[in-house]
């Protein structure tokens, strides 16, 4: 595995963990810098996790799993409700089978919470001792033992307890007797069970141990079940449910609003194309077919500019000037155009009698222009006449 964090605590404040091989400790709240981009196994005490067997059955797994509990039920101590199951990969037709306490579980799990790590897995920390065919392999703490029995067994206990318990694992277990004894530590002289012994090392940092029996010891992962990433994910994602929904509403509405916008924006643009083509019609009298009535208006400017006569001299110029001062006034819209004798009258509209009065007070300082404004009210409707000739000089 390249990329992992194989952590365990130790006291309350206290964890150990090797991450990509390297090993050391600190406090809880240390592992939250070393969780990004690693795979986070978490090593729990095999004295609270039980080991027993169970024959797989040929078909119908998914009921037997179901059934697993209450087949077990009279060989266990607590409640089956009480009691979370794992099951391990299948070997021979046997399955290995994990018992513990929910509870214990759960606080494991809300310990790694309050360290800032989701765990990818927990492990006992017994299947992480190194295995090999053929060997029972034992790491020797200071006050206690970790023992792993074959590819898929063992126990832990405290040292005073190991040799009686090594004795009863091996009556229970005479047709699979090791043939070595792997032992990380020094052993006890009363040890008599563990002969011959394949001394591994004396002095020894059980978090190189385990990391060395890393990739033997993934068979059986204990977040299965209620406990597994899938689940933890759901139940970390429920409180945030209604505020996902508030954003997905949110989002929804936003777009109700851009396509709202947009299809207003259309219907303007269609009522400014209507408006440009009746300025158009009145500015080219005889016109017969509008597609453009920009780009028209623009080449028609151009043809009169190409041989300008006085009179067309005249209109250009105060069509420009009039257009220059209407643009800054977006509220005043035109609704016609007449030229004649040298006089260019807008028929203008308004939203109101002040705007058109601003309008008027722009005019006055035109010195070049003689202007002329007369504005009257109909009904809803505010409507002004707008004359502009050049001044003599």
């Amino acid at each position: 595995m390249n990329h992992y964090l194989l952590f365990r605590f130790v006291s309350p404040t206290l964890a150990e963990w090797c991450a990509d091989g390297r090993c050391d400790q600190g406090a809880h709240q240390d592992l939250r810098a070393l969780a990004p981009g690693r795979r986070s196994i978490l090593i729990v005490p095999g004295e609270a996790v039980l080991l027993t067997h169970a024959t797989l059955p040929q078909r119908n797994k998914a009921t037997w799993l179901k059934a697993l509990p209450y087949a077990l039920e009279d060989g266990l101590a607590g409640e089956v409700e009480d009691l979370h199951f794992a099951v391990g990969l299948p070997r021979h037709g046997q399955a290995t089978v994990a018992v513990l306490d929910r509870i214990v579980l759960e606080n494991w799990l809300a310990q790694c919470a309050e360290a800032g790590v989701v765990p990818d897995a927990v492990i006992p920390d017994y299947l992480l001792v190194p295995y090999e065919a053929n060997a029972w392999s034992l790491l020797l703490e200071e006050n206690r033992a970790v023992v792993r029995i074959g590819q898929g067994g063992g126990f832990a206990c405290e040292r005073d307890n190991l040799t009686s318990l090594l004795d009863l694992a091996l009556r229970e277990t005479q047709d699979q007797a090791p043939d070595t004894w792997r032992v990380w530590g020094e052993p006890d002289p009363e040890l008599h069970v563990v002969k011959p012994i394949d001394r591994q090392q004396e002095a020894v940092d059980p978090m190189q141990v385990f990391a060395a029996g890393l990739a033997n010891g993934l068979e059986l992962d204990l977040l299965q079940g209620a406990y597994s990433r899938q689940a933890q994910l759901g139940r970390w994602l429920r409180p945030w449910r209604l505020a996902a929904g508030l954003a997905v509403a949110w989002l929804g509405l936003q777009v109700v609003v851009q396509v709202t916008e947009q299809w207003r924006l259309t219907q303007e643009r269609g009522r400014l194309k209507v408006e440009m083509a009746q300025v158009y019609r009145s500015a080219v009298p005889g016109a017969q077919r509008i597609v453009n009535p920009k780009a028209q208006l623009e080449n028609r400017l151009r043809e009169l500019q190409g041989g300008p006569a006085r009179g067309e001299t005249t209109f250009l110029e105060l069509l420009q000037r009039g257009g220059r001062l209407l643009a800054e006034f977006p509220q005043v819209r035109v609704r016609g155009l007449r030229y004649n004798n040298q006089q260019l009258d807008f028929d203008l509209t308004g939203d109101s009698l002040e705007t058109l009065e601003q309008l008027r007070q722009k005019l006055t300082e035109q010195a070049d222009l003689e202007t002329e404004m007369r504005t009257s009210k109909r009904e809803d409707r505010i409507e002004s006449l707008l004359s502009l000739r050049k001044r003599n000089t």
